[in-house]
């Protein structure tokens, strides 16, 4: 790399159970600190109807998958692009592949066609998008990945579940899925050793949405994640974490919803 690289990784948003404030703060941001590069670390969207967790209830039949896509295309995907001219890239989440899931065990028959897949659904074409591979190496040595594949054994502390990913690949992994943000450094060998780091960029979701969690507050943090990395080979993770009132701080600087840095 002949310069200095720095992408903002955007966390699992789960439109329509996002919170667009937090959305729109952190494109606010994008536009603001201009990066090389930007990633949706995947569960872009929830899409919770039709899916095989709500087979032969009232939900499977409340979702509107185009819609929901759609949406989440005119609140997300366009206002990077209008501020955001370089890489674009957004993972597949465990939550985002669920209509073609659906389709695989309920309709096979319909399975083979695309248009479920998430990049047709969200028209990454139309916005210059790529559909990450699940696991994609956005710098030397650093892995971005949605954290449901790759056997990846789960914790209950935020960032261990990325460095037990981290340790067992032996390079730096960035991941979503445990919507807890954590950056944890590990360092590897003797001589000249190594220091590899497990990041999880947290969420934003609207948690009153997670039905799931029955009232109690999750163990998740709201936040994303900013990965640096010099033209000498130095990489710099770094958790941004927005307060209640999705305020947080960078490089100095506080960021508020709707206000100049």
């Amino acid at each position: 790399m002949n310069e200095d690289q720095i992408v903002v990784v955007c966390p699992d948003s789960q439109n329509p159970k996002h919170d667009p404030v937090a959305m729109k703060a952190i494109v606010d941001f994008i536009a603001d600190i201009e990066p090389t590069g930007v990633i949706h670390i995947g569960d872009a969207l929830d899409f919770e109807g039709p899916a095989r967790w709500t087979k032969d209830t009232r939900k499977e039949y409340a979702g509107n998958v185009e819609q929901e896509a759609e949406d989440f295309t005119a609140e997300f995907i366009a206002p990077v692009r209008e501020v955001h001219d370089g890489f674009f890239g957004i993972h597949e989440g465990n939550h985002d592949l669920r209509p073609r899931q659906y389709l695989e065990k309920y309709a096979p028959a319909l399975a083979d066609s695309k248009f479920f897949h998430i990049e047709n659904l969200c028209r990454f074409d139309d916005y210059g998008v790529q559909r990450l591979p699940d696991f994609y190496e956005v710098f030397p040595n650093v892995v971005t990945t949605h954290g449901h594949l790759g056997r990846i054994r789960l914790a209950q502390v935020a960032g261990m579940t990325a460095l037990n990913a981290a340790k067992r690949f032996t390079k730096s992994v960035v991941m979503g899925h445990t919507h807890r943000a954590a950056a944890i450094p590990h360092t590897l060998g003797i001589g000249e050793p190594q220091t590899i780091w497990g990041i999880e960029v947290g969420h934003i979701m609207d948690e009153s949405c997670a039905d799931y969690l029955k009232g109690t507050p999750g163990d998740w943090q709201k936040a994303f994640g900013v990965l640096q990395y010099s033209k000498s080979g130095h990489f710099k993770p770094e958790v941004v974490y927005l307060n209640q009132a999705n305020e947080f701080e960078f490089g100095g600087y506080r960021y508020s919803p709707g206000a100049a840095a």
